[in-house]
């Protein structure tokens, strides 16, 4: 059987079973079989739902995940996968997605960290132009799908899965933890889905904000069920989206917003043109005419290319943008032994399965749209990086800040402000609150201005 596939055990004669969202699945354990091998089928979930371990009576049941079996049943004796080109087929399609993300990124120079420290400090407006072209671009889309009756059921399906990670999350969470991201942010000049074409690039020390990003995630999920039974709000949402609680149409408050934004976004471009933007990294007087090999696009042209990749993501795998759940996926690999997995629980949900692995997937090949687009312009190590301990340090802290708000940039700001999810609107203007309070104390300093050239330099 594949690995991006729950790891159904095969039929026998006691049945097992586990909460999804609102679903109970259930199978049957063979006799004799020791309990490791349904390690991952039991433990198998998305977002912060709880495993049970229950012995129920042994009925027929069906699984139905939409991973394995278009049918509901689990697969035969000889354990092979129904669905396995299917899969192969949807993570092509997600890794496409995040090549794209990746070359949007660094063609549009948001991803160096001098682009994002300026921006908090209103000195360079790159990320502000590409993050809200992204908002408008991918609430034209979702709005799209919301319309149209052969894609509405999956634009349901993304937004409610989208909503569940909210399960456990209020506001002093959502406040928290966008702030710490922010703060993270600046310190590392990137974010959980930035560092990915920076490391693609080559821009110096970036690895090491990857490396810290991991660290986060581990670290974080260790203490994620006390974290989770401190934070968890004890008032929660009636109605998490804006349309819910106004009772209209996702479209009807979507496609306005997309339009303000537009608007607003065109009068920062014509008072604040991006070639400014671009002097100010060094970066103009490399700029080419062929649409490949240039150094740099308009911004709003990349976060535009950003925003339409929410469509395929939500046909693909009934989901929204994000990626920073992708580092929580590929630090609970190391607890694969059934103890470990009891013993924590939310690294363990995240082990197995497409809802868990797409994002692993996305962010993989956006390092490899990131290396594409600075082969296509030869601007391999041409950004300036931070220092290593401002990288280590960065990633750490954005790692918990996003895990701690349930969502990164590209997941409480590109899907959450798109979805009309309130904590998100709650979340983006407490991170930005963060990144821009710790970039004018850094600059304050002079620790704002602090660039290496070359991997490993410690400034």
């Amino acid at each position: 059987m594949c690995s991006l596939c729950v790891g159904i055990p095969r039929p026998a004669a006691r049945e097992f079973t586990y909460a999804r969202n609102s679903h109970v699945y259930k199978w049957e354990k063979k006799e004799g079989a020791d309990d490791d091998d349904m390690t991952s089928s039991l433990l198998h979930k998305t977002r912060s739902n709880q495993v049970s371990y229950i012995d129920v009576e042994t009925t027929k049941d069906s699984f139905s995940d939409g991973t394995c079996s278009e049918s509901g049943e689990p697969p035969g004796e000889e354990g092979g996968c129904q669905n396995c080109g299917k899969l192969v087929l949807t993570m092509g399609g997600v890794g496409l997605c995040g090549a794209v993300f990746g070359i949007a990124m660094e063609k549009s120079r948001v991803f160096e960290p001098k682009a994002i420290r300026d921006q908090m400090v209103f000195e360079n407006f790159i990320m502000l132009k590409m993050f809200l072209s992204a908002v408008a671009t991918g609430q034209a889309c979702l709005a799209l799908l919301s319309l149209i009756p052969a894609t509405k059921d999956k634009f349901d399906k993304a937004s409610q899965e989208f909503m569940a990670c909210f399960n456990n999350r209020g506001i002093l969470s959502s406040l928290l933890g966008a702030f710490m991201l922010g703060v993270g942010m600046t310190l590392s000049g990137a974010c959980p889905g930035m560092v990915l074409p920076q490391v693609g690039a080559w821009v110096p020390n970036s690895p090491f904000t990857l490396i810290g990003a991991l660290v986060g995630a581990l670290t974080y999920g260790l203490l994620a069920s006390h974290i989770d039974s401190v934070m968890k709000p004890t008032i929660c949402f009636q109605h998490k989206q804006v349309h819910e609680k106004l009772n209209v149409r996702y479209a009807v408050i979507a496609v306005p917003m997309a339009v303000l934004i537009s608007v607003g976004v065109f009068v920062l471009e014509w008072f604040w043109s991006y070639r400014k933007d671009l002097e100010s990294l060094g970066r103009l007087q490399e700029l080419e005419a062929n649409i490949v090999t240039t150094i740099a696009w308009p911004p709003y042209v990349g976060g535009a290319l950003i925003g339409l990749l929410q469509a395929p993501i939500v046909l693909l795998v009934s989901d929204t943008i994000g990626g920073s759940s992708g580092y929580v996926t590929v630090v609970s690999q190391l607890f694969y032994n059934k103890s470990l997995q009891r013993m924590f629980p939310y690294l363990a949900s995240r082990r197995s399965g497409v809802g868990n692995w797409w994002q692993v997937v996305y962010v993989v090949f956006a390092i490899g749209g990131g290396a594409i687009s600075a082969a296509s312009s030869n601007s391999f190590g041409l950004a300036k990086g931070v220092p290593v301990y401002m990288a280590l340090l960065g990633g750490v802290v954005m790692l918990w800040g996003a895990r701690l708000a349930a969502g990164c940039t590209s997941g409480h700001g590109l899907s959450g402000m798109g979805l009309l999810t309130w904590l998100s609107f709650i979340a983006v203007p407490s991170m930005f609150a963060g990144a821009i309070v710790t970039a004018f104390s850094m600059q304050a300093t002079g620790a704002l201005d602090t660039y290496v050239t070359a991997m490993g330099d410690v400034g």
